[in-house]
């Protein structure tokens, strides 16, 4: 059982000004050693340090960096450029193709996007004439997979969690049921370009978030990954050419390959629910 933690903006940084060294971030500094930016390994808990360039100019962005992630393909360097925030039609193919969604519905395997959406923002994806999902929520989609409206009993909040440690608890129990759960935290680099006041505050509910999860003693691998930096500098607004943390955390962790790219994840997981 696979939970998958995405994390929208979070990359590695040594500056002492970022929130990654100034903040108390217990669970987070635990799991990543420090916010290390070398690789390591341990019983049940690995770490790695993925490039989100992928060998493309310019800023990464979700809607290739996502489709990286999900595809195990460099969506950068096979549109020639870094596209977001949402897909577009051309990495919609790959999505509906090669994501890890729609691959675990063909294999039969039990899946769950566990993202939690107001009503009125599903009736527009569904009545928009453009894609209006991120990568993640669009790959749900095209697997079949059922967008949960906020007050589904197996809906969670993205993030914004009143009791995060009680939310870390939900998702661990929602993936002791499925080979495959999925949330998606946009919130990191929501607040980095449009509240960076409130973006403190987004990194210490996640480190909660993760300690309630941890300490469910589910017997699920975590796994928590970006697509791109930008929370770690919240000095200005845009992306970073950072590398991101990659988490795996349980038993899954142990036979964690070496990871370099972004283009690396989805190979692995396919290989360990297959």
């Amino acid at each position: 059982m696979l939970a998958f933690m995405f994390v929208d903006g979070f990359g590695l940084t040594d500056d002492p000004r970022s929130p990654l060294q100034r903040l108390d971030l217990p669970t987070l500094r635990v799991l990543s050693g420090g916010f290390s930016q070398q690789p390591f390994s341990q019983p049940h808990l690995a770490y790695r340090v993925l490039d989100a360039r992928l060998g493309v100019e310019g800023l990464p962005q979700s809607g290739t960096g996502q489709t990286a992630l999900l595809t195990g393909l460099n969506a950068a360097q096979w549109l020639g450029y870094h596209q977001g925030p949402h897909p577009l039609s051309r990495l919609q193919v790959l999505l509906q193709q090669e994501s890890l969604q729609v691959w675990a519905a063909r294999q039969g395997l039990r899946v769950l996007h566990a993202n939690g959406y107001r009503r009125e923002y599903l009736e527009r994806v569904v009545n928009s004439r453009r894609n209006l999902l991120s990568a993640f929520g669009f790959a749900a989609r095209m697997a079949g997979l059922e967008l949960l409206p906020i007050d589904h009993p197996q809906a969670l909040l993205p993030a914004f969690w009143p009791e995060p440690e009680a939310a870390g608890r939900r998702f661990a129990q929602l993936a002791q049921a499925h080979h495959l759960t999925i949330l998606e935290n946009w919130a990191l680099d929501y607040s980095a370009h449009r509240l960076p006041d409130r973006l403190e505050e987004r990194f210490i509910e996640l480190d909660r978030f993760l300690y309630g999860f941890l300490n469910a003693n589910s017997g699920v691998t975590l796994i928590l990954t970006a697509d791109h930096g930008n929370a770690e500098e919240p000095w200005h607004t845009q992306h970073t050419h950072n590398p991101v943390p990659l988490v795996v955390c349980g038993p899954g962790a142990d036979h964690l390959p070496e990871m370099h790219r972004l283009t690396d994840v989805a190979p692995w997981i396919k290989q360990s629910l297959g």
